[in-house]
């Protein structure tokens, strides 16, 4: 039996070891414990092996023939009609090198070839988010930041709460995901600490009022 929520004298924290811990304590704060009505990145489920699995499951490739094939970015879903969405996007930059694209990880979720590739699709996914949600529906949205080769170091997490807020949607929370072991080439030449740790946001769609003098 899944768990699906978390007992009253339980402290909820703000980091943990687990994607399921991290998960419940969003269904528990957040969610009524009814789990997630969405999630358009739904890969192979790890997610929801230990806890409820979403009403609709989607993926632009899907690996069950249960689960939808579409992008995030364009959902069939009307406007306002769902409570929740549970979003891991990629998350991968290869500046079109050839290697990378070999890469295993990069080949099962996807890579962009430039940073603002990766932008523009987590742009058009928050829109698109903010027109199926309904008002205060509620956004999970797991993210982390990313060092590349050529010296550059990405925060994204703070280029998701810039573009989040900016597409109306009212920030409720950050929990810390931290990993024990991460794989990387110990080969190359250390430039940024090695990243042990992802974030997951909590978003809410704000009620936008229109304009007095709007027509």
């Amino acid at each position: 039996m899944h768990k699906q929520n978390i007992s009253e004298n339980e402290v909820i924290k703000s980091f943990s070891f687990s994607n399921t811990e991290i998960l419940n304590s969003i269904n528990t704060l957040y969610l009524d414990n009814k789990g997630f009505d969405l999630d358009p990145t739904f890969s192979k489920g790890n997610f929801y092996k230990d806890f409820p699995k979403p009403k609709y499951v989607s993926d632009i490739k899907p690996q069950f023939n249960f689960v939808k094939q579409s992008c995030s970015s364009k959902l069939d879903f009307k406007d306002n009609s769902l409570d929740s969405i549970c979003f891991d996007p990629p998350f991968l930059i290869g500046y079109g090198n050839s290697k990378a694209n070999k890469n295993i990880s990069a080949i099962r979720f996807g890579i962009f070839n430039y940073y603002k590739d990766l932008l523009d699709y987590y742009y058009n996914s928050i829109q698109e988010f903010y027109r199926v949600l309904k008002p205060k529906g509620i956004l999970a949205f797991k993210t982390q930041d990313y060092s590349v080769s050529s010296n550059k170091a990405y925060f994204l997490h703070n280029d998701v709460f810039n573009l989040c807020e900016k597409n109306n949607f009212e920030t409720l929370d950050l929990f810390v995901l931290l990993a024990k072991n991460r794989i990387y080439n110990p080969n190359l030449k250390q430039r940024h600490s090695r990243k042990f740790h992802c974030y997951w946001y909590v978003f809410k769609k704000k009620i936008v009022k229109e304009s007095n003098n709007a027509k």
